[in-house]
């Protein structure tokens, strides 16, 4: 109990300022009185809250002519003693309480001000908070109902008008404090009378503008869930008696707005509220603040434990709330459903007949899914789905029942593949692979899956959404009928099937599953293998597995075979789209078994090895890669450490099956160049063995149609050629040499000189015959050889290197140019790779030059191009056998060719770089100087090939070939260097005598002309 001394003090310095506010009501009393109440500790206004208030009370009565600015200061004080005291006085309460809301005026056309109201609903709010639960109940008689629904009216015209958001926040607060009281009575005869309207005007708030905030639709959906639950609580409606039990004391009119909550009122209550019910969860499901659908979550959890029995037809509408956001993008939004949908299983009247209901609300779903899916958004579409899988959870092992009915898996089926329809529009799809783009697998699978393009909507959590619903109706369902209906539709062109079907192996083996029971339903390896193994039988079917994926695909995939299969010679681009994604989406199928069976899969590896090599092979990017993905995944499920060690420890069925394969090219539809291909970009030189023994194949296959197989086998020669170069590189590489400084050089000249004159003078005598006869002793005479030594055996890459090359040379005049291209290609990396085999390459080089030198002086400029590489090639070995044949041949023909294009590059524009005369010219001048090195040229053809060279230094060539003509002449400087002194110094002044002893020579002088630069450029670097 507070001190009396204590109470007499407060109550002395309380009392000038009630005094002087009650005489005269003005702001600054009012502001004084604030002040003190501040200062006061809160035991001392406890006890003078009723003296206090009645100055406050006085002024609010007498204020019809105050200004709006006093009224909300009173107010204020008013919330600030409220806050810090407690109403225990029911007069005092009721009496308060009528006075604040006659601060407004009742017509709401009215200007006044947004702080008066604010300080009205504040003021309402701090009375029923602070008042005792021993008075509230004076304000819920049969009595007070007009009061009550003019003070519900006003706060609701507050929350739903008011532009201030602080206004309607501080209204619906209030609302919920009066609405929704903590009393042991029963409040919901006296609130049903007013439920329409304000579950009218709630629902129109939460449907509003989405601007308003999240705070106030937050607050709007909890208190239409308070208010509901309270007026049509199972618990309370039980209490109600069958007839309308007479008010006494109470007015005829008054007694007329009482409601009876009987069962038709409640019945037709609830069908009128399922209609906000409808509307409240459609907008604030797609909303995107997720403390909004946390409130809705709570609304459903809510009617659903209190209003089982009442809301009977509502009950499907609050499951699907639940169930909706089960998969929710928030954690505490999922959580706080899946907690709700637990409780509501396992507790209350709604764990009895849950199953009925989720069975219904599924066929209904089933029912308009495919409407559905193809009419809504993207966000509706997740919606939809989301709701979909939760259902699906929920039913559990009941599903299996369910899907036998053939209604509910037709409509469900149909809506899943109508909705995966792919979109084929992209063309790039259908671009060919290019030689840059194919990357060893390990580099290549770090990408992911290809990115899917669908026709009716792009968001990527849709198509999760529908996976997850598939790996439930595989885990649940009854895994054998869904893989017989789902492989009937893609049987019947229905390409979306197989996206189902992959997803079904998955979920069957409880992989990626979201099971609310908790158990393992997964089905056993041996199951799953016998309902697999026919579905891979399917996928790799030469009817669904060889098909057109690009441009380039009909040249390397076997056109004949394909025509035998019925497609057509030349599909349409969107065919070769469709083609190319219906092999991505079974090699993710392939993947995907793998990844279901593990270990298991080792029994069908035999039957998808070859074929997954076959496409990693294929010319269309997109293929290979899922192909070189699937790879991936099944070296992984069988224990293997890489694609690498997959291919060779199962080696021997790979070359049994690609040596069949090159035997039957056409029949195999090319498919063995393609796995051959792939085998060498995954696998290195430990399978040269191998490798061997499908050359002796490979061959063969070549003379079967020289057209056809030819422009499919050429290509993996390349390749095989360059890997076996790559894998054993020449070992003759030629070292830089370093630079020296002058003194070194003019040292190493001068001993040079004395070395050369030595030689000259012992030459000259050795020719008069001047030769003692103990020279003659040192000369030892040659070995004699033996014909019984046996040569070593040759390597297996330079053994695969010359039988190539052989059969190459025949290649060289055919008569399309795409083959003598590819031809002359392989010929130039089997060289390569025999440069220092000259036992090997002499002979070849015999074979080689009759159809060479056709190449290198009657074909066309790109030809020209690659037989010229190949006979720099040839240089580096057999310089000796190829002197005379190129002086006499080909020289000629390739300095009047830089000669004659020399004029029409000096005058042609930019566009001149692009041509196939441009890419010759630079082709020549780079390649002649190594060339001339290499055969070690004369002094005459030497000089034919200098002056050539110089028509290219000229200012108005291209700046590449002139760097290209510098190059030429530093290299043929490095074998002659007089000779090219000599020569750049007739296009350039003289040189001055470097002694007055020697005789002056006639120079021919010219004049500064396009040619200066270079030539002075040149001189220096010499």
């Amino acid at each position: 109990m507070a001190d009396p001394t204590y109470a007499h003090g407060a109550f002395e310095l309380l009392r000038p300022h009630c005094v002087r506010l009650t005489m005269e009501q003005t702001l600054p009393n009012v502001e004084s009185l604030r002040s003190q109440i501040s200062a006061m500790e809160v035991s001392a206004l406890q006890g003078l809250l009723e003296y206090v208030l009645f100055p406050l009370r006085f002024s609010l009565k007498t204020s019809t002519s105050k200004k709006p600015a006093f009224v909300q200061a009173v107010l204020e004080c008013i919330s600030y003693l409220l806050s810090c005291t407690c109403v225990k006085s029911s007069d005092t309460l009721h009496e308060l309480f009528n006075e604040l809301c006659c601060c407004l005026p009742p017509d709401p056309l009215k200007r006044v001000p947004e702080e008066l109201k604010l300080g009205v609903a504040s003021a309402l709010r701090s009375l029923l908070c602070s008042s005792s639960r021993d008075v509230l109940p004076v304000l819920y008689k049969p009595s007070t109902l007009p009061e009550l629904g003019f003070a519900i009216t006003m706060l609701l015209r507050l929350a739903e008008l008011e532009k201030s958001r602080e206004i309607r926040l501080e209204a619906l607060n209030c609302l919920e404090a009066l609405s929704l009281p903590d009393l042991k009575i029963s409040v919901g005869d006296l609130l049903a009378s007013f439920l329409p309207g304000v579950c009218t005007v709630l629902t129109r708030i939460i449907c509003g503008d989405p601007k308003q905030g999240y705070r106030v639709t937050t607050a709007a959906v909890k208190l239409w869930a308070g208010i509901v639950s309270k007026v049509l609580s199972d618990e309370d409606l039980a209490k109600v008696p069958e007839k309308k039990p007479v008010v006494i004391g109470v007015s005829e009119r008054v007694s007329e707005l009482m409601i009876h909550r009987d069962k038709s009122w409640v019945k037709h209550t609830a069908s009128r509220l399922l209609v906000h019910l409808e509307k409240i969860t459609q907008h604030c499901t797609a909303d995107p603040h997720w403390k909004v659908r946390l409130a809705l979550v709570n609304l459903g959890h809510l009617l659903l434990t209190r209003c089982w029995n009442s809301l009977e037809e509502t009950t499907g509408n609050l499951l699907k709330i639940l169930v909706g956001h089960m998969s929710d993008d928030r954690p505490e939004v999922k959580a706080r459903a899946m907690e709700a949908l637990q409780e509501v299983t396992k507790d209350g009247p709604s764990s009895r007949c849950l199953g009925e209901v989720l069975s219904e609300n599924l066929h209904s779903l089933a029912v308009t899914l495919p409407r559905l899916l193809s009419s809504q958004d993207d966000q509706g579409k997740l919606h939809t789905l989301a709701l979909l899988l939760g259902y699906l959870q929920l039913l559990g092992p009941r599903l299996t029942h369910t899907l036998h009915s053939s209604a509910h898996l037709q409509r469900l089926s149909a809506a899943l593949l109508q909705t995966l329809e792919l979109d084929f529009c992209s063309v790039k799809v259908v671009e060919e692979r290019t030689p840059s783009s194919a990357c060893p697998l390990e580099q290549s699978t770090t990408d992911g899956a290809q990115q899917k393009s669908f026709r009716f909507f792009r968001d990527p959590r849709v198509l999760a959404f529908i996976q997850r619903v598939c790996r439930l109706l595989g885990y649940y369902g009854d895994f054998r009928l869904l893989t017989d209906h789902f492989l009937g539709m893609y049987r019947a062109h229905r390409l979306p099937a197989v996206l189902v079907l992959n997803q079904l192996v998955l979920g069957a083996a409880g992989i990626e599953v979201e099971a609310l029971d908790g158990g393992s339903r997964a089905m056993n390896a041996e199951e799953l293998l016998d309902v697999v193994r026919p579905l891979l039988e399917e996928y790799i079917d030469p009817a669904n597995w060889h098909l057109h994926t690009c441009q380039n695909s009909e040249e390397l995939g076997g056109r004949l075979a394909l025509l035998h299969l019925g497609t057509p010679a030349r599909p349409s681009l969107s065919d070769m789209s469709a083609n190319a994604w219906k092999l991505c989406l079974q090699l993710e199928g392939i993947a995907c078994f793998a990844q279901a069976l593990g270990q298991s899969f080792h029994s069908l590896l035999i039957t998808a090895l070859y074929p997954l090599l076959e496409k990693a092979g294929d010319p269309s990017l997109m293929v290979s890669r899922a192909a070189l993905l699937a790879l991936s995944n099944v070296s992984q499920a069988c224990g293997y450490k890489d694609v690498n060690q997959l291919i060779e420890l199962n080696a021997d069925y790979l070359e049994s099956e690609i040596s069949a394969g090159l035997r039957l090219l056409h029949q195999r539809h090319g498919g063995a160049a393609c796995v051959l291909h792939a085998v060498l970009e995954n696998c290195g030189p430990n399978l040269l063995p191998l490798l061997g023994e499908l050359i002796q194949d490979l061959l063969p296959a070549l003379d079967q149609s020289q057209d056809e197989a030819a422009k499919i086998l050429l290509p993996v020669l390349n390749s095989l050629l360059a890997y076996i170069g790559k894998w054993f590189p020449p070992e003759n590489v030629i070292v830089a040499e370093e630079p020296v400084n002058d003194l070194e050089h003019a040292g190493s000249l001068a001993n040079e000189m004395q070395e050369f004159l030595r030689n000259h003078i012992e030459g000259q005598r050795v020719a008069r015959g001047d030769v003692l006869e103990e020279e003659c002793t040192d000369v030892e005479p040659p070995p004699e050889t033996s014909d019984s030594e046996q040569k070593p055996p040759m390597a297996t890459h330079i053994k695969i290197s010359k039988e190539v090359a052989e059969k190459c040379t025949h290649f060289l005049s055919h008569g399309d140019p795409q083959i003598r291209i590819q031809a002359l290609d392989a010929l130039r990396l089997s060289l390569k790779a025999l440069q220092a085999e000259e036992n090997v390459l002499l002979p070849l080089a015999h074979k080689i030059w009759p159809c060479l030198v056709k190449r290198l002086l009657q074909d066309e400029p790109l030809i020209l191009l690659r037989a010229f590489q190949v006979l720099v090639s040839l240089t580096v070995s057999c310089k000796d056998f190829l002197r005379q044949r190129i002086c006499k041949d080909a020289l000629p023909a390739f300095l009047n060719s830089l000669r004659s294009q020399a004029a029409i590059s000096s005058r042609d524009g930019p566009v001149y770089s692009h041509t196939q005369g441009f890419k010759l010219q630079l082709a020549l001048l780079d390649g002649l100087g190594t060339l001339c090195v290499s055969m070690e040229l004369g002094d005459s053809d030497l000089m034919e090939v200098v002056d050539s060279c110089m028509l290219y230094l000229s200012a108005r060539q291209p700046k590449k070939l002139q760097d290209a003509a510098v190059r030429t002449l530093l290299t043929l400087a490095k074998m002659d260097p007089d000779l090219v002194w000599l020569h750049l110094h007739e296009w350039q002044t003289p040189p001055a005598a470097p002694h007055s002893s020697l005789a002056k020579l006639e120079w021919r002088v010219r004049a500064h002309d396009e040619y200066t630069h270079n030539v002075l450029k040149l001189l220096q670097k010499m």
